[in-house]
């Protein structure tokens, strides 16, 4: 992804490429371009929600520790 997104704009725009999909009817060529965008967009919320329960784990080790 060469720009910076947030998850929340990951999400939106892979259910903009979901109704492009099943209502647009694109040619070959977009769908294809379609899918590696959504494919990426899913392996990034992936990547987010794993870092994030990540950091929400230490930070409830953290205080266990107090």
């Amino acid at each position: 992804m060469s720009e910076k997104v947030s998850y929340k704009q990951a999400l939106q725009r892979i259910e903009q490429i979901v109704s492009e999909i099943e209502g647009d009817n694109p040619d070959v060529d977009r769908l294809t371009d379609l899918v590696k965008e959504g494919l990426e967009l899913l392996n990034f919320c992936k990547k987010h929600l794993k870092d994030t329960e990540q950091e929400l784990s230490a930070a409830l080790q953290d205080l266990e520790d107090l």
